[in-house]
């Protein structure tokens, strides 16, 4: 974990749901935001998160998010225990 972060922030969370969702016809569990983001532990936004970059690799398209997280600034994500 770089700088102890768990995911990006609500916005750009879903942002990258976003580009995996619109790959694949299949349904890819949300992003834990709104409701879900203050309900939900840091381990549990990290698993999810983990998911989505697991359902990333499998559709080929890690390259493409990487070039979306590296835009993300510090601030932009979500660290332990924040």
């Amino acid at each position: 974990m770089i700088n102890n972060r768990i995911c990006p922030k609500p916005q750009q969370w879903n942002k990258l749901w976003e580009i995996i969702q619109s790959k694949t016809d299949e349904k890819i569990s949300a992003p834990l935001i709104l409701a879900a983001w203050w309900e939900t532990t840091d381990e549990e936004k990290l698993g999810r998160f983990k998911y989505h970059l697991d359902t990333a690799e499998k559709l080929s398209l890690l390259n493409e998010l990487q070039i979306f997280l590296q835009t993300l600034n510090e601030t932009d994500w979500h660290h332990k225990g924040e």
